[in-house]
């Protein structure tokens, strides 16, 4: 059986782009097994994905760490891979593919020590989507998924949490939340929109990530939590997400996954919009509201942008 590798080492948003591309290249080596390197928290995630058949686990420790990268090495060598798409294309994918795999596969990738050619000059200039979309037809790739990563796949039954919450449609999910390293990206009006959804009629959710888990108790409205009070999964989110009737929020994993799903909603950016833009989160039903440093994106011209989106 042929053997093909997949790596993608980014964080939740990065890997939600990814999944048009990996079903693609699911269809295109149709007999093949394909395994993904990814990192430790995303694993269990990805084993789940239907255009997977096997999750290898990137530590990512040190590169000068020899004992990791030996057993790394090992591990990848084992497998004998035939193809590889580097849809991370940073230094350290590179360098595992160049060094580890030392040579041993074909490798499509946009980087300058890639073997296969690519056509355009600054790849990284893309979009995401595009890019991808771009390195799989320079490998010989008919993308037809690329530009719409789904996540239909992850989502799994909420009816009983919602019940016990006392959430009942329609409801409308605010992700206020971020990275710890991307405080800047938070949107600072969300208690405001929460108390205008609700006098609307419409319930307004949380759904706290773990490390923000008492940061927006004092929002109107539900905090969704596993029954021992800790955050909830991804499976679980995605269920909580595509029940929803819209939903709104930062430039964040949760908001990507909401595209991915097809909720229909608004992420908002503290940026301009050309930058908003290179993250693809205007996908689908998710519509971007961008204004350098949140000016002039006040609740009630996000209220009255929302409103039209919500589905009933």
């Amino acid at each position: 059986m042929d053997r093909v590798l997949v790596v993608k080492l980014g964080a939740l948003g990065d890997l939600l782009l990814a999944e048009g591309a990996l079903r693609d290249i699911r269809d295109h080596h149709s007999g093949a097994r394909v395994t993904l390197l990814t990192r430790r928290p995303f694993a269990p995630l990805l084993v789940r994905c239907p255009w997977v058949d096997e999750v290898i686990v990137d530590d990512n420790r040190p590169r000068w760490h020899l004992p990791a990268m030996f057993r790394l090495a090992a591990t990848l060598r084992a497998q004998r891979f035939g193809m590889a798409y580097d849809l991370q294309n940073s230094r350290r994918s590179s360098f595992y593919l160049r060094r580890l795999l030392g040579g041993q596969v074909t490798w499509s990738g946009q980087g300058p020590a890639c073997p296969l050619p690519h056509r355009h000059p600054d790849p990284k200039s893309l979009p995401v989507l595009e890019r991808h979309l771009g390195q799989l037809a320079d490998a010989g790739l008919t993308p037809t998924h690329t530009l719409r990563p789904g996540a239909v796949w992850l989502a799994q039954p909420v009816g009983d949490l919602l019940e016990r919450a006392g959430v009942h449609p329609p409801f409308v999910v605010l992700l206020p939340g971020s990275s710890a390293r991307g405080s800047a990206k938070r949107w600072p009006h969300y208690r405001e929109l929460a108390a205008r959804l609700q006098a609307r009629g419409l319930t307004p959710v949380t759904v706290p990530g773990p490390a923000e888990l008492d940061a927006f108790d004092d929002l109107a409205g539900i905090s969704l939590r596993r029954h021992d009070g800790g955050a909830l999964d991804l499976p679980t989110l995605a269920g909580v997400l595509q029940a929803a009737a819209a939903v709104v929020g930062n430039d964040s994993g949760p908001t990507h996954l909401a595209a991915n799903l097809g909720v229909p909603g608004l992420a908002l950016f503290g940026t301009d919009a050309a930058q908003a833009a290179r993250t693809c989160l205007g996908r689908g039903a998710v519509q971007v509201l961008a204004a350098p440093g949140f000016t002039n994106l006040g609740a009630e011209q996000v209220e009255r942008a929302l409103v039209p989106l919500v589905r009933t």
